[in-house]
């Protein structure tokens, strides 16, 4: 063998070796690695809220420090749209093969749900409605329903309001919403007087607040989402009626000028470190569900880090694992995670001062 062919084939063993180990490391990776994919409204009305849960998202991964696996994300724009929504989940599912899928809003996230119990994936929504929790592989990380209603009713009770006004937007969440306000009301002594809906998309709401304000409620809670829930308070505050309210969906506006000096029942308190961390990251105020994302993250890595196997844990143990931490501690408080797979976040009364919801 002459030296010219000696080195071509120490080439040749050498290249392979590389291209060995790659393959190696690579296979290493895969069976280590846990992908978290999110379907989240980048363009469309909620773009604004759906670029700031990403966000969130980026930093949770960012954040992630010393593990024992690798966390991928993979994130699809579902537009806020169902269709668009389903199709990008079962995209993640099909061919990113994503371990578990985060998402927003209550008719997302009902769609989405039955997908993803029959493919076995992991699923976090953040919204109201509770059937999006049911099944094995299916929780919620957001307010329910009836601490939403509870904050707002007892809130009423303490400032001497007796008589309760409802709009509300043709919306699964929103229903749940006004379901738990409307069932608990006579418990605070409180008579929900008037109660209308409208369709989404809605733009001219003289016909429907003309209806409604014959009630005379010393409020009115405005369940709705952005733009509707702004246009309708202008085209309230227009006819001077100032009594007006809401619970939780002063946070999901992008504009809150329209409710200056109003009251609402808002998130409970963030962690300020992960506050100035985002702002400092994004140069922007959290939004809807930012937060709620980010623990939803890192409740997923909590439950997978859980796993004392080699290889990845499966998106059965991850499930179970959730359902068996009960408590969980995020950048929203300490969490509860119930039997049924909800995981309730704290309320707390706001006012809007200069544009910003504040604590009162």
């Amino acid at each position: 063998m002459n030296k010219k062919v000696a080195a071509i084939l120490a080439i040749i063993i050498i290249v392979g070796i590389v291209i060995f180990v790659s393959l190696g490391t690579k296979g290493q990776d895969q069976i280590r690695t846990i992908k978290i994919g999110a379907v989240l409204p980048m363009s469309g009305t909620q773009a604004y809220f759906g670029e700031g849960m990403k966000d969130a998202l980026e930093l949770a991964k960012k954040n992630l420090g010393n593990t024992k696996y690798k966390y991928d994300l993979v994130v699809e724009d579902g537009a806020f749209d169902v269709k668009t929504s389903v199709s990008a989940a079962n995209k993640l599912i099909n061919i990113d093969k994503v371990d578990v899928i985060i998402d927003a809003y209550a008719p997302i996230g009902d769609a989405i749900s039955p997908i993803t119990e029959k493919a076995q994936v992991v699923h976090i929504g953040v919204a109201f409605d509770p059937k999006m929790a049911e099944g094995d592989y299916n929780f919620i990380l957001f307010t329910t329903p009836d601490t939403a209603a509870k904050s707002f009713l007892s809130e009423m009770q303490k400032r001497g309001l007796h008589t309760l006004g409802i709009f509300r937007v043709n919306n699964q969440g929103i229903s749940a919403v006004n379901s738990a306000i409307t069932s608990l009301a006579s418990q605070y002594g409180i008579t929900v007087v008037s109660n209308e809906m409208f369709q989404p998309g809605e733009r001219d709401f003289k016909s429907v607040i003309a209806k409604n304000a014959s009630a005379r409620p010393d409020i009115y809670a405005l369940l709705a989402l952005s733009p509707e829930i702004e246009i309708l308070t202008k085209q309230m505050r227009d006819q001077n009626i100032q009594n007006i309210s809401s619970t939780i969906y002063f946070e999901l506006a992008k504009d809150k000028a329209p409710f200056e000096g109003l009251w609402s029942i808002g998130y409970g308190k963030v962690s300020s470190d992960f506050e100035s961390q985002y702002k400092t990251a994004y140069n922007r105020e959290l939004g809807f569900g930012a937060a709620n994302v980010y623990d939803a993250f890192n409740a997923i890595v909590q439950a997978s880090e859980l796993n004392t196997a080699i290889n990845r844990p499966t998106t059965q143990f991850i499930a179970k694992s959730l359902q068996g931490m009960s408590d969980f501690d995020g950048v929203l408080g300490k969490l509860h995670i119930d039997s049924a797979g909800i995981i309730d976040t704290p309320t707390m009364v706001k006012i809007v001062k200069d544009g910003k919801l504040i604590a009162q």
